[in-house]
């Protein structure tokens, strides 16, 4: 029996049309599933520059991909039973494809507008992604979502069959989708960059819309994606005095020149500063109190220092620049999750072989592998400029930093807050004291930066004397707010709980409002 609104006659020569058969549908649907993956890990690359990478972020654009694609599920199923043509679902691969290969194009300047008017507060940064990622991102997704129902319309010539083919069509577009999940993430994007990831999937995406139109001109919209290509603006997210920018595989990087003549490295924002060379001493930046640390100990005492979140490699190349020269040598092992930054450290921030032993690895991981101790360890490990790692704060975390720390060491830890008895900060204190006999506290260069310290012997800070001149003027500052907080009642951070990012959002969301 004919479906609903076709006649027999008119079903019976699609039913052997080629494109119908069942291993072109099946590459179709394939095809779409890997679309849509590719869209939601490239639209996260997009958006990281203006919003950043946080939970906040993530949650906000997977639940509105599902919600794309629950409401593309609706609609192709209604429009199948309107209209079981294989025009309906070359129209939706032709129009998702075209709308994919202008998204670089668009997302720059409507996402810089977006972030401009709402950016304000973490509430601002749920309301801005949602706001961008609904109108550059949703379209496209809820076309490719109303493929796959209405592929199904069309291979069904038997009720007996309707399940075997719903089956084999979703089985074909999961396995779409997983193919779209690991060659954008370790490959494409990577390798060719969010923009390319994208045309080369809108080209995939025409070519197969137009095949299925079975009309030689649909592929003159192949020209969308290869115009994109030459008309796009060259960057993602302009910042001033731009030097390089880089997709690495975890993330969005940009290299830059301060006004002063300082290099910087933005990465995900470009609104923090994660690695800065400057040819003077000191950078003004927390940085700065670390380079009090080795002055803890005797002059002549040689030490060995592990820096977890070294970035583009400032804290060595102060070290070996201005530490090594007045005392015995800090031999350091920098710990970096992201080769890419390793490599820009090398290229524009004058990382030398002899600054650091450099590992590639995560922080924690490596500290579960190594059997080294150490005199001095520093965590420093931020994905953007205010959020640290969760599993960096942890009780189990820091008992795993106290069993690498040699005799009399040293845990360092730099925390973004807004105050010391913010409560991030008191329950960071918490944790520390649950795992620490000393813990101690003071407040370093930078608006929201604090210098936490622990250790299982008293620590005291040295003597104006011990420490060269240009280091007098940060001993002292650092010196009017040392002190050791006393724990306070609350959670003490686990690896199964530990807030971190929602008392950061908190934190500075009551900070906003207090302010005059």
């Amino acid at each position: 029996m004919a479906p609903e609104g076709v006649t027999e006659g008119a079903l019976q020569p699609e039913r052997a049309d080629w494109r119908l058969t069942g291993v072109f549908l099946r590459t179709f649907v394939f095809a779409t599933g890997a679309a849509v993956m590719a869209v939601e890990f490239a639209a996260e690359r997009l958006l990281q520059p203006f919003f950043g990478n946080s939970e906040l972020v993530w949650a906000t654009l997977i639940g509105l991909i599902l919600l794309a694609l629950s409401l593309g599920y609706a609609a192709g199923g209604r429009l199948a039973d309107r209209k079981p043509a294989p025009s309906g679902l070359g129209l939706l691969a032709l129009g998702a494809g075209a709308f994919v290969a202008l998204l670089p194009a668009l997302a720059s300047p409507l996402l810089s507008q977006v972030v401009r008017g709402l950016l304000a507060t973490p509430a601002g940064v749920v309301i801005a992604s949602l706001a961008g990622t609904s109108i550059l991102f949703m379209p496209p997704v809820a076309c490719l979502g109303a493929v796959t129902p209405y592929a199904l319309r069309l291979a069904v010539s038997r009720p007996e069959s309707v399940g075997s083919k719903a089956g084999s069509l979703y089985a074909w577009s999961t396995a779409g989708s997983i193919a779209g999940t690991f060659i954008p993430t370790f490959y494409t994007i990577p390798y060719l960059g969010v923009r390319a990831t994208l045309w080369l999937a809108a080209a995939i995406l025409i070519a197969l819309g137009a095949a299925m139109l079975s009309r030689r001109a649909a592929l003159f919209a192949l020209v969308i994606p290869i115009g994109a290509a030459y008309t796009a603006p060259p960057l993602l997210k302009t910042v001033p005095g731009l030097i390089r920018e880089v997709e690495t595989h975890y993330q969005f990087a940009q290299v830059y020149r301060l006004s002063n003549g300082d290099t910087a490295l933005s990465v995900n924002d470009a609104a923090g500063i994660q690695s800065l060379y400057t040819t003077s001493r000191l950078t003004g930046l927390y940085y700065d109190a670390y380079l009090l640390l080795p002055y803890l100990y005797p002059r002549q005492r040689p030490l060995s220092a592990l820096l977890i979140g070294m970035a583009a490699g400032t804290i060595p190349t102060l070290y070996a620049r201005d530490v090594d020269p007045f005392r015995a040598h800090v031999a350091m092992t920098g710990v970096e999750l992201d080769p890419g930054l390793v490599a820009l450290g090398r290229e524009y921030f004058h990382l030398q072989p002899s600054a650091a032993k450099v590992v590639i690895s995560d922080g924690r991981l490596f500290l579960r592998r190594t059997t080294n101790r150490y005199d001095i360890i520093i965590v420093d490990a931020y994905s953007q400029e205010i959020y640290i790692p969760f599993s960096l704060t942890t009780k189990q975390f820091f008992e795993l930093c106290r069993q690498h720390l040699a005799a009399g060491g040293t845990l360092a830890i730099n925390l973004n807050a807004t105050s010391p008895t913010a409560p991030l900060t008191k329950a960071v204190v918490r944790t520390l004291h649950a795992v620490f006999s000393h813990v101690y506290l003071a407040k370093a260069p930078g608006t929201y930066n604090y210098l936490l310290v622990a250790s299982e012997a008293p620590t005291r800070l040295p003597a104006q004397a011990a420490v060269p001149a240009f280091l007098r003027p940060v001993l002292a500052r650092i010196a009017t707010t040392w002190h050791q907080p006393k724990p306070t009642p609350g959670i003490v951070f686990t690896d199964n709980r530990a807030p971190v990012e929602a008392m950061t959002n908190q934190m500075i969301l009551n900070h906003l409002l207090s302010s005059p």
